[in-house]
């Protein structure tokens, strides 16, 4: 038939190749996907939730717990200083952080305040040390350059500024708390003239402040 029609044989030929090729193609193509398929757990199960993240939620939970309990302590502890130099409970506040701040017992910066200005922000000495802790403008621009003599009556610098020099002074003396208060009355070099004559530069000043 197709002898007898050449065209349609032509047009068979040119056909019958490709669709060949496409059938075989086919053929090898399916298997491998089937492999595809069958290498896929049907039931595959989702990864497990990482413990870690519970275990921090866990962790987290007795931290703010024990934050908390030492944020109650505190307060409980500030408003114990209030009361017992009758200030307000801001200022003791400020007080006692400020002491914790540069490692001061808070019984030493709270007799400190009261030996130095009985609680007063803007007393000025004849010497003209200003404010709760009695700074010196000289000292205050020593220990802090830049604060001015202005600055030394906000509430805030005036504690920090006079307790971190105290912070130095017991530095400086090992620790000796005595001898570092009596230096902050008395100045640094007043006691170290009388050490090295091998006196004793105690004026009753420490003593004061540390009965509170």
């Amino acid at each position: 038939m197709l002898r007898r029609f050449p065209e349609v044989g032509a047009l068979y030929e040119r056909v019958r190749r490709p669709a060949t090729m496409f059938v075989m193609g086919l053929a090898l193509a399916v298997p491998a996907t089937g492999m595809l398929v069958r290498s896929e757990p049907q039931n595959a199960e989702r990864p497990a939730a990482q413990p870690v993240q519970m275990t921090q939620v866990a962790m987290a939970a007795p931290a703010a717990e024990t934050a908390a309990a030492a944020e109650r302590e505190r307060d409980t502890e500030v408003e114990g200083y209030a009361r017992r130099y009758g200030v307000s409970v801001p200022l003791a506040r400020e007080i006692y952080a400020a002491a914790r701040e540069y490692g001061i017992d808070p019984k030493v910066a709270f007799g400190l305040v009261r030996t130095e200005s009985s609680f007063r922000r803007t007393v000025v000495s004849n010497a003209g040390a200003i404010g709760y802790a009695q700074v010196l403008p000289s000292t205050a621009r020593w220990i802090e350059p830049g604060t001015t003599r202005s600055d030394l009556f906000d509430t805030r610098t005036n504690l920090r500024v006079g307790f971190k020099y105290l912070r130095y002074l017991i530095d400086r003396y090992d620790g000796d708390v005595r001898l570092a208060l009596t230096a902050y009355n008395r100045g640094p070099g007043t006691v170290d003239r009388v050490l090295a004559r091998g006196g004793n530069p105690d004026n009753g000043y420490a003593g004061k402040v540390l009965r509170g």
